[in-house]
């Protein structure tokens, strides 16, 4: 008969389920907190939360290995399955894959399979083949020299469009700040298409806009694109200074307003305008008022 075992409060036949999570959702469970209740990113907008939690702990495209489709794995000998883990292949962050659009793609640094010598594995650095290609954006209206991998040139062509390929793609497939600038530019031109978007070519303009009015977003959301954690809260304390900052009124205004409002009162209700001069104090005439309005000012 087959062993039995229990998992959470389950009586389960011949197998047991082990690592039920993820390890991408595992490490969202773990830093949750910042994202709700007080932490430190629960000022930012919704809208950037929400795309912010898929871009950090969202699932990436595999590209660096296979995932294995199979839910559980089992161990004949035992009878236990197993929750088949899914850990993607840690990509090295460098300045140059941020200026360019490597699809993915990343410097990755790892050890060489085979014997040891003298208790040393052998390190090895793999670096994506490179090349640099001139495309066209037609939002944009213009040609950008960017260095590219071969898978992206790839998912280029099969999004059909340059335009296509930054405005589709995944924010975390993207990974990149030349990729977030460009998505951002690309949808304030169809934020303001009367304005922006081939302004002296109407009808191209309509092309253009029917071929991708399907990426708009508002206007309120298009900055906040892209950026991380970090980069966030600067803009936000930006935003906040600047907001306290236009709130503040200095009282010369507030009494400037208050005195052309009983001006045109008056003169609407056909009421004497009668503004009295403030008195003007003499000038001290003895040397010992001089030296008291020297030293106190009285």
């Amino acid at each position: 008969m087959a062993n039995r075992w229990k998992y959470m409060g389950h009586e389960i036949g011949g197998w047991v389920a082990t690592n039920p999570e993820p390890a991408q959702k595992l490490v969202f469970r773990l830093d949750k907190h910042k994202w709700k209740g007080n932490g430190q990113y629960a000022r930012l907008p919704e809208h950037y939360k929400r795309r912010a939690i898929e871009h950090l702990y969202g699932d990436k495209e595999d590209v660096h290995e296979v995932r294995d489709k199979r839910k559980f794995i089992v161990n004949h000998e035992t009878g236990v399955w197993t929750r088949t883990k899914h850990v993607p292949v840690t990509v090295v962050p460098t300045i140059q894959a941020d200026k360019g659009l490597w699809g993915g793609e990343g410097v990755l640094i790892g050890y060489e399979d085979g014997n040891v010598v003298d208790d040393y594995y052998r390190c090895f650095i793999s670096v994506p083949k490179i090349m640099k290609l001139l495309f066209y954006s037609e939002i944009l209206n213009q040609y950008y020299a960017v260095c590219v991998t071969r898978r992206t040139v790839a998912k280029i062509e099969e999004a059909t469009t340059f335009d296509h390929y930054i405005l589709k793609t995944s924010l975390q497939d993207l990974n990149s700040k030349f990729g977030f600038d460009l998505r951002r530019q690309m949808l304030h031109k169809l934020a303001d298409k009367n304005e922006n978007l081939w302004p002296n070519d109407p009808e191209k303009r309509s092309i253009i806009y029917e071929k991708y009015k399907q990426y708009q977003v508002s206007k309120e959301e298009i900055d906040w694109i892209g950026l991380l954690p970090d980069e966030a809260l600067e803009k936000l304390e930006r935003e906040e200074d600047e907001k306290y900052e236009r709130s503040i009124r200095p009282w010369k205004e507030s009494f400037r307003e208050s005195l052309i409002a009983e001006l045109s009162r008056r003169q609407r209700n056909n009421e004497p305008i009668d503004i009295t001069p403030v008195a003007i104090k003499p000038a001290p005439k003895t040397l010992k008022e001089k030296v008291i309005n020297k030293l106190w000012g009285s």
